[in-house]
């Protein structure tokens, strides 16, 4: 197998080319300089649209030992692998010569041992995962530690008075400016779920469901009047896929939860862009009748896109399952 290393534009968009050996020296020199071209040109096509981040084996959070809630540990390791030459300098300096240890050295420096900022008195790191604040502020420890720009964290909640199409516009903008800031940014979803519960007089509640980190590589398309293809990197299983965030498409309102049940805020009305998921199984609730409405929201962006504000520690979403029971 013969493979080159093609440059990209920026941080994290160089890619890897190869053809086997034995076809390479079969084609002739004029078919050796066109595909040498095409390559290039595809490099940079890829580099020009804020395109997919490096290619390599991934991490899967199954290989985190101490909990199956490892998707936080497993897409920040794979973020410091996709994220270009810098950040896989800090991958190297991290204790561990396998990604589960690596996985393990990152919760207890940065999560396991430290306060949390959302709940008082308790680690960041809990019996499910950790929350988006308590990740954010890990992950700015992380680089500061390593000399890295810091990253940034934003909720994706609709603004006062930002109409839907905006709305949309809004997230993936963010998302590109992160991509081609050389960092691929880390995407929390989160599903929501209507119950009728007997303690509720049976009552239909919404409730808050699973939270799940995964990695975006790339926008896979413009952002139309309905919605955007990302290319992500799912940690479980460690599987390149691809997730469609798009706007409510009938009309109907929902309500979720912005941060925790302890100290969170009920959006109503269509408060967070709704994602199409299918290959990612772990966002499906076990227990949701064929009759329950069910759905899963973009809920939280940790990232470079110039809009940096400290996030307020009220806003969060757990990795793992919270059985939030609210209206």
């Amino acid at each position: 197998m013969i493979c080159e290393t093609v440059p990209g534009l920026g941080p994290g968009l160089g890619f890897r080319a190869c053809i086997p050996r034995a076809d390479w020296h079969t084609l002739s020199p004029m078919i050796r300089v066109q595909v040498i071209v095409f390559v290039l040109l595809t490099g940079f096509a890829t580099a020009q649209d804020g395109g997919e981040a490096g290619t390599g084996p991934a991490v899967d959070q199954r290989d985190y030992p101490d909990s199956i809630n490892g998707c936080a540990p497993a897409t920040v390791l794979n973020l410091l692998r996709f994220g270009g030459a810098e950040l896989a300098r800090a991958e190297e300096a991290l204790v561990g010569a396998t990604d589960g240890v690596k996985m393990r050295f990152l919760v207890d420096r940065y999560f396991r041992g430290r306060p949390s900022a959302v709940f008082p008195g308790q680690p960041r790191w809990g019996l499910h995962g950790i929350e988006a604040t308590d990740l954010a502020a890990g992950m700015r420890e992380l680089f500061a530690e390593h000399h890295l720009a810091p990253c940034e964290a934003a909720y994706l909640d609709r603004e006062e008075g930002e109409d839907e199409g905006t709305h949309l516009h809004r997230v993936a903008s963010l998302i590109r400016d992160s991509i081609q800031a050389g960092l691929p940014p880390i995407l929390n979803l989160r599903s929501f779920y209507v119950k009728r519960r007997e303690e509720n007089g049976s009552e239909p509640l919404w409730e808050a469901g699973v939270s799940h980190y995964v990695l975006v590589l790339a926008l896979r398309t413009e952002p139309s009047t309905c919605g955007v293809e990302l290319a992500i990197l799912d940690p479980w299983r460690a599987r390149r896929s691809v997730v469609y965030l798009h706007r409510e498409a009938n009309g109907r309102d929902f309500r979720a939860l912005k941060g925790v049940a302890e100290s969170g805020t009920w959006l109503s009305g269509r408060p967070f862009l709704q994602v199409l998921a299918p290959d990612l199984p772990t966002l499906r609730p076990a227990d949701v009748e064929w009759s329950e409405r069910y759905l899963v929201v973009a809920n939280h962006l940790i990232g470079r896109f110039g809009l940096y504000s400290p996030v307020s520690p009220e806003s969060g979403g757990r990795s793992g399952r919270e059985e939030t029971r609210k209206p």
